[in-house]
């Protein structure tokens, strides 16, 4: 998942530092966007927890919960989508009416959707308007990376095996896969082509 406000902040920094970028990043088509909406929802969901539940799972507050929960529903929005302003701005509001739907909360509720859909405008013409092409068919990408023998693919993971969603500590669990596994299913490589596992 990608919230593509934070992505830029991050790369202001990397601007601000004289790090050049330009041509080297790249987001897949594929990736789900989180929205405010879904951040909103995510705190709403703590502050439940919290007024009955001693045992809450407690999560970051950066809506990934139902990011992907929007995914699994099949209502999220992908980084693809971003390609074309207007059918962008259809897919959306039907999220958001879908969303609310959902998570009928008040912070859900009440969501301001021009004031997100000002900023992703924005934030499209810096997708579409530095010809840098940062938007790629990641399948194709990696795969053309693989038959490329001058090259080598590193995965990272930021979370370990216990908090998988399938196979940790379930439901104390991030909302992903995290183990090799996800290498897979998240780069759409081959089971095959994974030579090495590093495990700290």
């Amino acid at each position: 998942v990608l919230n593509i406000d934070s992505m830029f902040d991050e790369l202001s920094q990397l601007d601000a530092n004289g790090v050049d970028y330009h041509g080297r990043l790249k987001i897949s088509t594929r990736a789900q966007l989180v929205s405010q909406i879904q951040i909103e929802a995510d705190g709403a969901l703590i502050e439940a927890e919290a007024a009955g539940n001693d045992t809450a799972i407690g999560t970051t507050r950066r809506g990934i919960g139902p990011t992907y929960a929007s995914k699994a529903l099949r209502i999220g929005l992908r980084a693809g989508d971003l390609a074309d302003w207007t059918s962008f701005q259809e897919k959306y509001h039907y999220f958001v009416d879908r969303f609310q739907w959902h998570f009928p909360t008040p912070a859900v509720q009440n969501f301001d959707r021009q004031a997100e859909l000002d900023k992703l405008r924005q934030l499209y013409e810096k997708f579409n308007g530095s010809g840098d092409r940062m938007l790629v068919d990641s399948v194709d990408y990696m795969h053309d990376a693989l038959q490329d023998t001058s090259k080598r693919i590193i995965a990272e993971g930021a979370n370990a095996t216990m908090l998988d969603m399938d196979f940790g500590t379930y439901p104390y669990v991030t909302s992903s896969s995290t183990t090799i596994g996800g290498v897979c299913t998240g780069l759409g490589l081959p089971p095959q082509s994974v030579e090495t596992t590093i495990a700290i």
